[in-house]
């Protein structure tokens, strides 16, 4: 299975220079209905959207990198000289405006200025992320510097109306590789019962985790682990070197990737054995997430999808249906956490070729002292045309349990 696996994620389809082609032209069609006459991607996420740049990891540092796209013709690439010859030779994107650069004074600022009066008149609106769910990939004051310089040309947000729009459908090449990213984190859980340990820490058993996926085949790791006894309440800030024992229960969440694509899903393993009060918790969300994911179809409005999963939570006797998040699931792509948002006020309508990540949860007391504790599952899909397909492998039906001792 492991040389299988490995075979499988080599031959990923490629995404073409027709693709990002496509792209643009998109993005250069939402222009023209929003009254952008340019728009600069800043962000590594975006940057990396419109030219394919290959880059592992993040870019954002003191030599930012940015892409313009003007309302006609090829996007122009504007970064520091060094970095210009690999984007050349490595994406499609051939135009390249650069300085001698890390330059702390005008790192940028002046080439910029300089492009945005070459390409646009003195009235023109430029796109840039300014939006929720965003991030400017400019230290602010030079921000603050070209957007004085380029005056009385104005800065509006791209993001919601050009970016999100785009990147929330995914092609079958994103798919792709958002579904084998699934598939190699799923055999990872699946694996991690035997090699987890009472008297391990949670950075312990992180590593371990990890270290299965890479061996398995992913680019990059992101891995929460929260353990305490009973149950968690936060999902986030973890591992530490807090030791696992008996009657605790470890929570998971990884957000590994494969050519820069991500998963997003957590899992559960208790040590020595399962609480009564976490045990119904669990089949609770269990259920939940099953109600979730046939939810799931074109046309459907994520608010739908948050109610059907809602229905469940709430018709429970006895159960804390107190959500601490404010909604039960998201999307995701290139970043770990994309919109729209599973929530009861989000209105997107669903289309073939969109991510969701099912993720209910409900507020539970702890089976031994009574205090607050969560249970959340979540599992990664996709818009079909008639429906949705499960690409992360279902959490199992009970909670692991973990006897073995380090």
């Amino acid at each position: 299975m492991f040389q299988d696996m490995l075979a499988r994620r080599d031959a990923l389809p490629p995404i073409t220079v027709g693709e990002y082609r496509q792209r643009v032209k998109d993005a250069q069609a939402l222009m023209a209905e929003n009254g952008l006459d340019a728009v600069f991607a800043t962000s590594e996420f975006n940057f990396r959207y419109f030219t394919g740049d290959i880059t592992q990891g993040p870019i954002q540092g003191g030599r930012p990198r940015s892409v313009l796209i003007p309302a006609k013709g090829d996007p122009i690439a504007v970064l520091a000289r060094g970095v210009d010859d690999a984007i050349r030779e490595t994406t499609w994107v051939k135009e390249v405006r650069s300085w001698p650069g890390p330059a702390p004074e005008d790192e940028g600022v002046t080439e910029i200025i300089k492009l945005v009066s070459e390409l646009t008149g003195p009235n023109a609106r430029i796109g840039i992320e300014m939006g929720p769910e965003s991030r400017l990939g400019w230290p602010v004051a030079d921000f603050l510097r070209i957007a004085r310089g380029i005056a009385p040309r104005e800065f509006v947000d791209a993001n919601t109306p050009v970016f999100m729009r785009l990147r929330q459908v995914k092609s079958a090449a994103e798919v792709a590789r958002i579904r084998r990213v699934c598939e190699i984190v799923s055999e990872g859980y699946a694996r991690l019962p035997q090699l987890l340990r009472i008297g391990q820490t949670e950075i312990e058993a992180c590593r371990a985790f990890e270290a299965t996926c890479y061996a398995l085949g992913v680019d990059k790791t992101r891995v929460v682990g929260i353990s305490e006894r009973g149950g968690h309440l936060r999902t986030f800030v973890g591992p530490t070197d807090r030791v696992l024992a008996e009657e605790d229960i470890l929570f998971l969440d990884t957000g590994c990737m494969i050519d820069n694509y991500c998963c997003d899903f957590n899992r559960h393993f208790a040590f020595g054995s399962v609480d009564p009060a976490s045990h119904k918790a669990y089949d609770i969300i269990w259920q939940a997430t099953e109600a979730g994911i046939a939810a799931v179809k074109p046309g459907v409005t994520t608010s739908d999808v948050w109610h059907a999963m809602n229905a469940v939570i709430s018709g429970k006797i006895g159960a804390n249906t107190s959500n601490t998040f404010g909604r039960m699931g998201h999307s995701m792509g290139m970043a770990g956490t994309e919109l729209p948002s599973i929530a009861p006020g989000d209105l997107t309508v669903l289309k073939p070729g969109m991510i969701l990540n099912i993720e209910p949860s409900t507020i539970y007391e702890c089976y031994f002292d009574g205090s607050r504790k969560l249970m959340v599952h979540e599992e990664d899909v996709v818009v079909t045309e008639t429906g949705c397909e499960v690409l992360t492998r279902r959490t199992p039906l009970s909670m692991p349990i973990i006897t073995a001792r380090a």
